[in-house]
């Protein structure tokens, strides 16, 4: 299996038809979906591009919604999100975020790309929720960028226009080291959540967001909020990963990267050894398992095939 270094309705897609720079927009009128809420069953194709499709992964009901605020400009192209976008009714188990094990239920998107690039998720965002990333059924790192458009009073007045993380450089974070084959995770990882600087305290605020994560074609991703629904509007493929993203107001990445500076990218990672020798066993679907079980066997985020 190709591993990462370190992640027939009727169906309205509109996309730059060009694998450096694609635009996928999900359309809730085009698959059916309403204010009130429609059922799609698991695996509904809801946006797709020419290199990426994306479905949702378990059966759930969507209701019609969008972005909050400004519009979200990708490579100096403004994105034609009104009236796009859907939303689950069922929360991913929200302890996913810490354990890392692959939620079995809820609101979740599967992207299944057919070349190798980079992945950018516009929706709306929220800085009390965490995002997850999983490949292939391990947690996987990726930067989260969001503008504050919750009108907030942080600081004496000033709310920080701009919250991004990424979540290579926050400890627990899933990557695979190629020289030893392995893929590794720690059991305590979560999105720090927005905090006052005075005091700590942290408070929600929301925004439009932007998730970007690398892929390679064959592989899935998964991409959801622990504990929460996530607005999925829109998404962008390129194969370069330095894609310019913002709001009319906000700079969101720059350069592929946090604005600033404030991002290491998702490559380079340094590893920590572990030590499997007492660590449970899990199946992909986060079911524990024997260490023994035939297939692929996860232990301390490592991952084995037993044959």
């Amino acid at each position: 299996m190709k591993k990462m270094l370190l992640s027939a309705a009727l169906l309205m897609t509109a996309f730059v038809a060009n694998a450096q720079n694609e635009i996928g927009y999900v359309d809730p009128a085009a698959i059916g979906v309403d204010d009130a809420g429609v059922s799609l069953t698991a695996g509904t194709v809801v946006a797709s591009t020419e290199n990426v499709e994306v479905s949702v992964k378990n059966d759930d009901s969507f209701k019609a919604t969008g972005l909050k605020g400004d519009n979200i400009v990708f490579n100096g192209e403004s994105l034609a999100t009104s009236g796009m976008g859907i939303q689950g009714n069922s929360n991913p188990p929200g302890d996913c975020a810490k354990t890392g094990l692959y939620p079995p239920t809820g609101c979740v998107y599967t992207f299944k790309p057919n070349a190798d690039g980079y992945i950018y998720v516009f929706h709306a965002g929220s800085g009390n929720k965490n995002y997850v990333v999983f490949e292939e059924g391990l947690r996987y790192p990726y930067i989260f960028a969001m503008e504050n458009t919750g009108g907030d009073d942080v600081d004496a007045g000033t709310a920080p226009a701009t919250f991004a993380y990424d979540l290579t450089a926050i400890d627990g974070a899933t990557y695979y080291d190629a020289e030893l084959d392995a893929t590794y995770v720690s059991a305590d990882y979560a999105i720090p959540q927005a905090a006052e600087a005075a005091t700590g305290t942290q408070y929600k605020t929301t925004g439009n967001s932007v998730i970007k994560f690398q892929v390679l074609g064959g592989l899935t991703y998964d991409v959801l909020a622990t504990g929460s629904k996530l607005t999925l509007v829109a998404f962008a493929f390129d194969t370069t990963g330095d894609a310019n993203v913002s709001t009319d107001a906000n700079v969101l990445l720059e350069n592929g990267q946090i604005p600033g500076g404030g991002g290491a990218g998702i490559e380079g990672v340094v590893i920590d050894e572990v030590n499997n020798a007492d660590a449970p066993a899990y199946n992909i679907a986060g079911q524990r398992v024997n260490k023994n079980a035939k297939g692929i066997v996860i232990i301390n985020g490592k991952k084995y095939i037993n044959k």
